[in-house]
């Protein structure tokens, strides 16, 4: 192997950036905090447990990787400040198990996909010299990943070890008593579907089905808000995603009905989406070339049948996925040999994905060793 990955915290130090303004007065209480080798839902756990309130009284936009040092942000509520008798005693807290960077204010709570995206700072360490043609093979990746996108799949830290998170909803499906809807069993569902979004993106990589005609389209920085359109004849056909869906009531899934404006479709700006799966669940059109591969989703998972028996009792947060990412702001340079990146990815990407792919067929051990591949193709 030529690298070494995460050998100290040091070599994975990642910061989130808000996609909003902050203020001094405002009823949603926002924190920055930075830990160290620390889960974030140890921080927030260990909160609740001390000031005895609900884990849904604390926001987070998103989970952050234990290995390394991150900064984070997390948003409390007047009222729960209040509880926690204001916030004086919960940043003394705070402040023993983790550090503040600075606190801040906002008219509403954090939530996932609100903040922008995180930048990323990486070490890879230097184990052994790479051969002339590899070192060229790093180079040429690296040039091109400033201009080539890469599959947008989740990554080893979301499916935990030995992928438990998805061996555990295969047990819940056996259960014959009614199943908890508490945080933990949620989430360990959404996992589920995460792996079979994996499954969904590699297939349409393989057979370079990535643009389709109908696909469902999302803005780059948007994400999934309001900016939402299906793709014909290389043009954007654009409909209200919050009206239509306010008239699907617990279903298991629909598709866009009425465009409302049409306009030129731009790569760089809208991307392709697939499914992690749950109700009312939005799919590309009925006989279309996106649902042929949405349709495969639904069977192959068996999703229909989970639903009918499981997924209906829950009101689950579900998303199409953009299929494609790209790193922004690369810029790479050697340290006494390692290997140095900074870069920025949205909120729906994992830097071990963009590292897979461009170190796979360099240091392909070193991507073994490193859980640095593509967990796909669960099997039922």
């Amino acid at each position: 192997m030529y690298f070494s990955f995460k050998t100290t915290p040091d070599d994975f130090i990642v910061k989130e950036i808000l996609d909003f303004d902050l203020d001094w007065i405002w009823d949603f209480f926002y924190i920055l905090f930075e830990k160290r080798s620390t889960n974030t839902m140890d921080i927030i756990n260990s909160i609740c447990k001390e000031f005895n309130i609900k884990r849904e009284d604390l926001w987070i936009a998103w989970l952050k990787d234990k290995d390394g040092i991150t900064q984070q942000w997390m948003s409390i509520s007047k009222k729960t400040l209040n509880y926690c008798w204001w916030q004086s005693k919960l940043l003394f807290f705070l402040q023993n198990i983790t550090s503040i960077i600075q606190t801040w204010r906002h008219p509403s709570p954090l939530a996932v996909w609100k903040n922008k995206g995180n930048h990323f700072a990486i070490r890879l360490r230097k184990k052994s010299n790479l051969p002339e043609n590899l070192k060229n093979s790093l180079e040429k990746n690296l040039v091109d990943s400033g201009s080539l996108w890469f599959p947008n799949v989740y990554w080893y830290q979301r499916f935990w070890k030995w992928n438990k998170n998805y061996k555990s909803v295969l047990k819940i499906f056996s259960w014959e008593e009614k199943i908890p809807q508490n945080y933990e069993v949620k989430f360990k569902f959404q996992v589920f579907w995460s792996l079979w979004f994996n499954e969904y993106v590699m297939k349409r990589w393989e057979e370079n089905k990535i643009l389709l005609d109908w696909d469902i389209m999302v803005n780059w920085w948007n994400a999934f808000w309001t900016k939402i359109a299906s793709l014909s004849n290389n043009k954007l056909q654009h409909f209200d995603y919050r009206k239509e869906k306010e008239d699907i009531i617990w279903k298991p899934f629909w598709e866009p009905k009425n465009p409302l404006w049409e306009s030129d479709y731009t790569p760089w700006i809208w991307i392709p989406t697939g499914p992690v799966l749950w109700t009312e669940q939005l799919l590309c059109k009925t006989w279309t070339q996106g649902r042929i591969y949405d349709n495969y989703l639904l069977k192959t998972s068996k999703f229909l049948e989970w639903w009918d028996k499981i997924f209906k009792q829950f009101k689950i947060y579900w998303y199409r996925r953009p299929l494609l990412t790209i790193p922004q702001n690369l810029k790479w340079f050697r340290d006494n040999w390692d290997l140095i990146l900074n870069f920025f990815l949205p909120t729906w990407c994992y830097a071990s994905s963009f590292l897979a792919f461009i170190l796979k067929d360099i240091d392909p051990k070193w991507c073994e060793s490193n859980n640095l591949k593509i967990l796909r193709e669960p099997q039922l």
